[in-house]
């Protein structure tokens, strides 16, 4: 009468490690005296039939069921890999330097998981851009006010500009310039200004100001509108030169003139209200 005797076994199941005894004489019956069911399709080492002997290593990984998401598809696998890594390489899937993958590639596969992968694509692009040409406008005492002549030309300048794209999953997320190279400088117009001053006509009176365009502007009833105004206060002296962009004062208020706030704190502090001026009229074409 043969007497079986039970022997120390080394088990590992998915990368768990546990040391047991056991009565069983090989592989198969050691897994179901151990309580495993179903294991038919999961990868163990050594086979089923395999005889056991004293400290036996015997291994176990189990089939898994998951989903990958990648290149806008949705797969359903199975598999015994314990990484991810391990497991995207078996169902053939390439993946680019900056791709992403969530878990990560060292991560232990688990049950019933989503992997989803997002390919990352950069590349570098060379273009090339105008350069605009900037206005330079010179005064010129003996042009008429406001006159204008053209010095010189403009023209735009041409440079090569590197660009970094950013893809993730096909569509653009970010371009990010690196680096700029100047194949043409742009060459500035000149534009020569009148500033000589010829009065057509003057008008004394009480000027005031209003909050509007936030300009050298004012708002006249005798000067239409677009004509230049030299204003000079009868209290220090100063002077301004402005431009009528609307109608006023109301008639019946005694003052002859309203001045944007900015144009007139030029001549007095806002807070006087009204100042005495001279009203010049300045010719311009």
């Amino acid at each position: 009468m043969e007497i079986q005797k039970s022997v120390v076994v080394n088990l590992s199941v998915d990368g768990l490690n546990y040391q047991t005894t056991t009565e069983a004489s090989n592989v198969n019956d050691f897994l179901k005296e151990k309580g495993f069911e179903n294991y038919s399709k999961d990868f163990i080492v050594p086979g089923l039939n395999w005889p056991i002997s004293p400290y036996s290593n015997v291994s176990m990984v189990s089939l898994k069921e998951l989903s990958i998401k990648v290149d806008e598809e949705e797969r359903e696998v199975e598999t015994t890999r314990r990484t991810i890594e391990k497991l995207l390489q078996d169902e053939k899937i390439k993946l680019n330097p900056f791709d992403i993958v969530e878990p990560g590639l060292n991560e232990l596969v688990q049950d019933k998981e989503e992997i989803v992968i997002t390919r990352i694509e950069k590349k570098n692009i060379v273009e090339e851009e105008a350069i605009e040409y900037e206005t330079i406008i010179e005064g010129d005492k003996k042009l008429t006010w406001k006159k204008q002549k053209t010095k010189q030309e403009g023209k735009d300048g041409l440079k090569e500009v590197e660009y970094e794209l950013v893809y993730k999953n096909g569509e653009l997320i970010s371009k990010t310039k690196l680096a700029t190279k100047i194949l043409k400088e742009a060459q500035s117009e000149i534009i020569v200004e009148g500033r000589k001053i010829e009065i057509e006509s003057t008008q004394k009176g009480l000027a005031s100001w209003y909050s509007w365009s936030g300009q050298m502007k004012c708002a006249s009833v005798r000067y239409p509108r677009g004509t230049w105004l030299r204003v000079t206060s009868k209290d220090n002296g100063k002077q301004i030169i402005v431009q009528v962009n609307d109608y006023g004062p109301d008639p019946g208020t005694g003052r002859v003139i309203d001045l944007d706030k900015v144009a007139f704190e030029k001549l007095m502090s806002p807070g006087a209200g009204v100042i005495n001026v001279k009203i010049e009229e300045i010719r311009s074409d």
